[in-house]
């Protein structure tokens, strides 16, 4: 369902969404609450709005970093994965003759099947069976290998240590399309946006118009934040996301084996 929906199209429901409440809240408390009222309340609700403030902000900004980094790494096994299999490609050509060829085949099948069924796979935070196969015969590939002089045994040895990094990497991407914030995380995030959120219908604001523009400017970037945290928690989809680039990028250069 996510994935029909256009990027803004999401965003402004999510913001919709997270507005209306706001404003119907505030249109509860100042029926049952006069300005004179909340502005005699209004030291105190300020004075608790500025700590819990803050301290939802350092959550928020802390959440920011942490996804953001996470997503940076991703990106960068990514890239590393791709790196792999180039190298792996390039040192297939100092391999016996009979064996260059398959080699060559296999990396390229397993860089499409990536391409075109893995990286849809790692949306749903699913690996896919077919790359796990597609690896599996690179594998097979090299175990047939057999070095008929020493600088053969040399490049064998090499690329054994770059497969074991290709393999290696395709965990780690796979793990990072996994893991995901915990609900409690996501509790505490929501939980917090709505506390905030409510400490603003209790400021002595004359204007009715005024104390709206207020709420929405703090909801609606409350809930542009979190939808951020969100996108940048699952690195695979939503938008931005991390294309197989590297992988698509490989398949150009090399789309036969020879």
């Amino acid at each position: 369902m996510r994935a029909l929906l256009h990027p803004l199209v999401l965003l402004f429901s999510l913001l919709l969404a997270g507005s209306l409440p706001a404003v119907l809240m505030l249109v509860i408390v100042r029926r049952f609450r006069s300005v004179e009222r909340l502005r005699r309340e209004h030291d105190v609700v300020a004075a608790a709005f500025t700590v819990i403030g803050a301290m939802y902000g350092v959550l928020l900004a802390f959440m920011v970093t942490t996804v953001w980094t996470q997503y940076s790494h991703t990106l960068e096994i990514c890239e590393t994965e791709g790196s792999c299999l180039a190298n792996l490609h390039r040192d297939s050509y100092c391999l016996s003759l009979t064996n260059q060829v398959p080699v060559r085949q296999a990396l390229i099948d397993y860089a499409r099947v990536v391409v075109d069924d893995e990286w849809p796979s790692l949306a749903r935070q699913e690996d896919s069976p077919k790359a796990t196969a597609a690896m599996n015969r690179i594998w097979q590939e090299y175990f047939t290998v057999r070095p008929a002089t020493e600088q053969e045994k040399i490049w064998l040895q090499e690329s054994a240590t770059r497969l074991n990094e290709l393999a290696h990497q395709r965990r780690l991407r796979i793990l990072a399309a996994q893991d995901s914030m915990s609900w409690l995380l996501w509790v505490l995030l929501v939980s917090g946006g709505v506390i905030v959120v409510c400490f603003v219908n209790f400021f002595g604001v004359e204007r009715f118009r005024s104390h709206v523009f207020l709420m929405l400017s703090l909801a609606c970037l409350i809930v542009m934040i979190l939808h951020i945290i969100n996108e940048f928690d699952n690195p695979f989809d939503g938008e931005p996301h991390i294309a197989p680039v590297s992988f698509q990028r490989f398949i150009q250069r090399h789309p036969t084996p020879e």
